[in-house]
């Protein structure tokens, strides 16, 4: 074969991808967009009359996005419309119910001229006796112009296939809400074209009988479904649930419902391969290995193989290797170290290869996360350094900081290392990495022991932004950080956060104020509820609790073990006073009024016996005090007794 002969496979590929067909639910939008257009002819027609803000706004509204969601179903077209969320003329809803019914009844004719006289009406010249409605190249002039040249473009079976599906479409939302809500006697009165609107004409059904269209067994779902994605409609739906998947992923579909609508769009569109992305991040978030792998090879298979010619070596390489770079991203998501810093080695050489800074960084960030301590170290202290990329420079500090924390660098260094980290965040307006700076701050202050810095950085991380993901992980570090006490802190998070992490908090800040306070019973309960959801922190709450109980304990013991009288005894009873101390200092750090209470109590009696009158008063007063806002029954003061 000569060289000049040689196919280029590439533009054999994607034929079809930019043709949108048309679907009933388009048709159902230019008939709303005709009617809105001939009232506002109208309004200018008569003198000191015209179509409120409040309706003009809505209306633009409500049609920017009929134009770019999804085809939806005509029952949903209807609740959208009636439900109040939009302001819309009561005569506009009236007009439209009427126009489709006429495409309904009149036919294939009537179809056609719906959208011809949409754009014959409303996109004409702009004059003092004719106003023009839509300009050719506003957002609905163009999408009434495309519609009506893919109309003009197909075939007499294909227009008939059409209308077929529209009665088929408009059927399924018969009788609508639309419908019930508008009288008989408003429609009729409407019927300027001579439209029957009573459900008992049998011209509908006849009509319907001779078009094969009641019998609805006779017609494959196929015909309704099909055509239902362009190509702009898939892209909007894609960038949003993968956002929504970034930032707030319970606001996104759930995870059946979105995989059923990405099988649509592939169906539809089997050369678009972002939608492999999307379904690539639903199987992660379904944890579902061997889905997110298919997902992945088809969707870079698809985008190597559509690339243009020009450039076709350079923009593989750029695939190549941020394909290799979220494979190494998933590995690490299902624990796959090995494998992923496989990908990570090839992500980074090719990379290097191409100059690419921004994804040798990526990778190197992924790295971190997968490899062990060593590689982690050598990977970070090859971190970008460079002032233009501010995302990744970011980034690093995030991991440094938490890769010294871990390995027992000085806090300060630590925290002036997340800090600069926070500026750059701050100066650039990076809102997802600001957040994560917050979460990783609380656990840095947690790690290190200072509960009431990691409560003040988690309440902030709440009220900053409570629809990004990372907020939601804030639950747990409150649990691990915050948790001693805060009990209006506990309840605005689980009424925020509905969720197991908020329910072992609630059932951890019961048993806890249970123990302190020394209601036995209501902090076993407490306990046991814990132990449902997490078991080991039941055990720790336990033995928190018997290490607080021990210092006082070991008192009374050295108290009971203490000579009868002499010097002796006095020096023992002044070292339990001096070891109470610290008991006290305890039992005030977590909140323990009870305990607190109990100690004052006995070491009122120690001071007593020594002879030091002054530091029994004291004691005495401050049990007083104590006493009055928190009272303790008189049978758990004889625990005291010794």
């Amino acid at each position: 074969m000569e060289p000049s002969e040689n196919l280029d496979f590439v533009k054999l590929i994607n034929i079809r991808a930019n043709i949108d067909n048309i679907t009933p639910h388009k048709i159902a939008v230019v008939a709303f967009i005709r009617e809105y257009g001939l009232l506002k002819i109208e309004a200018k027609r008569m003198v000191d009359c015209a179509v409120a803000p409040k309706y003009r706004k809505d209306f633009c509204m409500l049609a920017l996005k009929l134009i770019q969601c999804p085809d939806m179903e005509f029952k949903e077209l209807e609740s959208l419309l009636t439900d109040g969320r939009y302001n819309l003329l009561s005569v506009h809803l009236q007009n439209f119910c009427v126009r489709l019914q006429n495409i309904y009844v009149n036919g294939i004719s009537a179809l056609v001229d719906c959208v011809t006289s949409t754009v014959d009406k409303l996109m004409i010249e702009q004059n003092e006796t004719n106003p023009c409605i839509i300009t050719r190249y506003s957002v609905l002039g163009l999408y009434l112009r495309r519609i009506l040249l893919n109309l003009e473009k197909l075939t007499f079976v294909q227009t008939v296939a059409l209308y077929k599906t529209f009665c088929l479409y408009y059927q399924k939302g018969r009788p609508g809400l639309m419908m019930r809500s508008l009288s008989k006697e408003k429609l009729n009165n409407m019927e300027g074209v001579g439209i029957s609107a009573t459900n008992e004409d049998p011209r509908p059904l006849e009509l319907s009988i001779k078009m094969n269209i009641v019998d609805r067994n006779k017609f494959s779902s196929s015909l309704l479904e099909e055509g239902q994605w362009s190509r702009k409609q898939a892209e909007l739906f894609t960038a949003q649930q993968a956002n929504l998947l970034q930032i707030n992923e319970k606001k996104a579909l759930p995870p059946p419902q979105l995989q059923k609508m990405i099988m649509q769009i592939i169906n539809d569109l089997p050369d678009y391969s972002d939608i492999h992305f999307l379904s690539f991040l639903n199987c992660l978030r379904m944890k579902e290995f061997c889905g997110a792998q298919d997902s992945l090879y088809n969707c870079f298979d698809r985008t190597v193989f559509s690339l243009p010619g020009n450039n076709i070596c350079t923009d593989r390489n750029k695939h190549f290797r941020y394909a290799a770079l979220n494979r190494a991203a998933m590995h690490t998501h299902f624990g796959h170290k090995e494998l992923a810093m496989e990908s990570v080695r090839e992500s980074v050489s090719r990379a290097q290869e191409a100059g690419d800074s921004a994804c040798v960084g990526a990778a190197g960030a992924w790295g971190a996360l997968a490899g062990g301590r060593a590689p982690r170290a050598a990977l970070l202290a090859h971190a970008p350094r460079s002032p233009r990329a501010p995302r990744l420079l970011a980034s690093a500090a995030q991991l440094l900081a938490q890769h010294a924390a871990l390995n027992a660098a000085k806090p300060a260094d630590v925290f002036q290392i997340i800090t600069r980290g926070d500026t750059i965040n701050y100066l650039h307006s990076m809102t997802d990495l600001t957040v994560a700076g917050l979460a990783n701050t609380a656990a840095l202050w947690a790690l290190y022991g200072f509960t009431e810095m990691a409560s003040v950085n988690c309440q902030l991380l709440l009220n900053l932004n409570a629809k990004c993901s990372v907020v939601s992980e804030a639950a747990g570090a409150l649990g691990v950080a915050a948790w001693r006490g805060a009990g209006g802190l506990c309840a605005a998070l689980a009424a925020h956060f509905p969720c197991p992490a908020t329910a072992a908090l609630a059932a951890r800040v019961c048993a806890h104020r249970a123990l302190l306070a020394g209601k036995w019973e209501e902090a076993d309960e407490g306990i046991r509820q814990l132990a449902s959801s997490d078991r080991w922190e039941s055990q720790l709450l336990k033995a928190e609790m018997y290490f607080l109980k021990a210092m006082l304990l070991y008192t009374k013991c050295r108290i009971a073990s203490a000579p009868i009288s002499g010097e002796s005894r006095t020096n023992v009873l002044q070292s339990c006073c001096e070891a109470l101390e610290l008991v006290k200092k305890n039992f005030t750090k977590v909140g323990a009024h009870s305990r607190l209470v109990q100690t004052l109590y006995l070491q009122a009696h120690l001071y007593n016996d020594i002879g030091n009158q002054s530091a029994r008063n004291q004691c005495a007063w401050l049990y007083r005090q104590l006493d009055q806002q928190n009272p303790i029954e008189a049978t758990k003061m004889l625990l005291v007794m010794y």
